[in-house]
């Protein structure tokens, strides 16, 4: 079924009635009175696990420096056996073919590329004993022997080389990437060929000519359907994740950041039709407008994941269905909420939560997530894309469970990876209600079994009939859920605050919140309601009518004289008059339920303690 629209806030401030007769029947009321702290799921797999899976630990490890941390990993001119891209290719390869000889039972020893960070070094503390650091070119042409009775030793794990030349022909990289795991072979590249010739390494495979749509028509069967990587030419990050999974390596842009040489669009059609409904797409896209791509993937009914500067997803996720435990977001109790109030209520929270490679960050926990003082002056909120790191980074989303304050709501971002509501799945030929209600269901059991109960989504038009009929299926699959929080592509506030309302399988009626205003630096158009703390102060300020209610999304990327995150939104505030309240975004939900639908609010209220 889908939804009554009702206009609750407009592009001009005033609010809305809602529709006659919308609110005369009331919720349907839960059995007995329950706690409401206590209303959340047991942990368990109920089919939100989909990443590729391991359940081998190695019980040693070796770690490979200077990798991930060097800004010159990616460069292509470097003539040094041991720099750049050719020797970051070597020991993605490296790491892919002795981690899937893991996963595989063909070796106990797992290798790690040494990234700087404390979400690393938490992930990296589950594994076995650490063999110490050496390189790539060590691990691959010298015998290590034995250590503790485990054989440590990887040479006679590789069968030989793939040969790249990526100064001459950039997709040779991905190319050597998938050939990769086709014939269990290292990528070494034309300018290190010699040195492996002399020990004694035989090439398996020359991708010095080969083109992405060469590698697709050779190895596509040898290709795993449940994921896929979408990495530019000229990197090497997530190599490693593809090549212990059996994944195709896709690049849009023919040459590194730029569309104007060539495009593999129409092959991106054909392997993104190949797909398993539902996959992720790890990576991302450089030198084009992040919807040419995301757009389409999500138009064939998959899940984006932002992963592009991550390392080690092979090690982090390792066992990640039996590593999960019961962690609960800190949540408002909605009897506790005084309605009495009336002010102009705004909530604030963080735009880019569904970013996994930045959530990873040790820049995102200490500048943004763990500003102490200004998240709960502000009772700043965060999307975050826990429902991914659960399983490509258990360690991470504890860490970050155990730093939420309880000022703030944390939300799902997006439900499994970036797409927009509006859009997912709606080529010939994908199944669009069958691949929402999966998406749906996924989130609800994450969601509920960690007590998360708002939603954060983004669609290219909140209003259209395609976007509420997702709306619709998260409702549908999650009677938990109290409120979804909806971002327009461009611009977010596109929507200007407006609410629809969902009926859930209870009968309750759960609000979709547009965004309203917007923080966002060098915006010159101050368009829709966008603009620095101060503009926003002044909207929120301007506001006629009182209760009002606006959430207001802050741009991650946006710097105003220092202040980010929740240190903007305490800018903001100082320049709001007195009647301006900042409450988190579950209580906003709850305020804005408790105005436009009261008699069905009550009666729910009624129902816990």
């Amino acid at each position: 079924m889908l939804p009554m629209v009702t206009t609750v806030i407009g592009c001009d401030g005033s609010s809305g009635l809602g529709t006659p007769g919308s609110e005369t029947s009331g919720g349907t009321s839960l059995p007995g009175e329950s706690a409401y702290l206590d209303i959340y799921d047991g942990l368990s797999d109920a089919g939100q696990y989909y990443m590729p899976w391991s359940g081998r630990f190695p019980e040693m490890y070796w770690t490979i420096p200077d990798v991930a941390t060097k800004d010159n990993r990616n460069s292509i001119l470097l003539s040094s056996a041991g720099l750049g891209l050719q020797y970051h290719l070597l020991s993605q390869s490296l790491a892919g073919i002795v981690n899937r000889a893991l996963i595989e039972g063909r070796t106990d020893v797992g290798i790690w590329l040494d990234v700087e960070g404390l979400a690393y070094d938490k992930s990296k503390s589950v594994l076995g004993k650490s063999l110490g650091e050496i390189s790539a070119l060590e691990l691959c042409t010298k015998d290590l022997g034995m250590v503790d009775g485990v054989k440590v030793s990887v040479r006679d794990l590789i069968d030989g080389y793939v040969l790249s030349d990526v100064v001459n022909n950039p997709e040779s990289g991905n190319v050597a990437a998938v050939a990769s795991h086709v014939y269990n072979s290292v990528i070494v590249d034309i300018r290190d060929k010699k040195l492996f010739d002399d020990v004694g390494f035989v090439m398996k495979y020359d991708a010095t000519k080969k083109t992405t749509a060469d590698a697709w028509r050779e190895f596509r069967d040898k290709c795993s359907k449940n994921a896929l990587v979408v990495m530019p030419v000229q990197t090497g990050e997530l190599r490693e994740y593809a090549i212990a999974n059996s994944l195709f390596v896709f690049n849009l842009n023919r040459k590194y950041g730029d569309s104007g040489s060539g495009q593999n669009s129409s092959l991106f059609d054909e392997i993104l039709a190949w797909l398993e409904p539902n996959a992720p797409v790890l990576g991302w896209e450089q030198g084009v407008s992040e919807d040419v791509f995301v757009d389409k993937v999500s138009r064939y009914g998959k899940l984006m994941i932002p992963a592009d500067w991550s390392y080690n997803h092979t090690l982090t996720s390792i066992d990640y269905v039996q590593r999960q435990k019961p962690i609960l977001a800190k949540v408002v109790n909605p009897k506790n909420i005084d309605y009495g109030k009336e002010k102009k209520f705004v909530s604030f929270f963080l735009s880019d939560g569904d970013n996994y490679q930045w959530v990873m960050n040790d820049s995102f926990f200490s500048r943004y997530y763990n500003l102490m003082s200004s998240n709960n002056k502000s009772k700043m909120s965060f999307g975050l894309c826990s429902e991914i790191l659960c399983q490509l980074a258990p360690e991470r989303f504890e860490h970050l469970w155990n730093y939420q304050r309880q000022s703030g709501t944390i939300m799902e971002t997006f439900g499994g990876g970036y797409f927009y509501a509006d859009t997912y799945s709606t080529v010939s030929g994908t199944d669009r209600k069958a691949n929402l209600k999966t998406l749906a269901e996924r989130a609800a059991s994450h969601m509920r079994q960690h007590r998360i109960k708002i939603l954060h989504l983004i669609a290219k038009d909140v209003n259209s009939a395609a976007a509420v009929e997702a709306y619709q299926a998260f409702v549908d699959a999650n009677d938990q859920l109290e409120g979804i929080i909806v971002i327009a592509y461009d611009p977010y506030t596109g929507d200007c605050g407006r609410v629809q309302w969902c009926t859930n399988s209870q009968g309750y009626d759960i609000p979709v919140i547009s965004v309203k205003y917007a923080l966002w630096a060098n915006n010159t158009n101050r368009r829709n309601g966008t603009g620095t703390p101060e503009d926003v102060a002044g909207y929120l300020n301007g506001e006629s009518d009182s209760p009002s209610w606006a959430a207001v999304v802050v741009h991650a990327w946006s710097d105003f004289s220092g202040a980010r995150s929740a240190d903007a939104a305490v800018k903001c505030l100082e320049a709001c008059s007195d009647d301006v309240e900042a409450v988190n975004i579950q209580e906003l939900v709850w305020r804005i339920r408790m105005a436009k639908r009261p008699n069905e609010t009550k009666a729910y209220l009624k129902t816990i303690k």
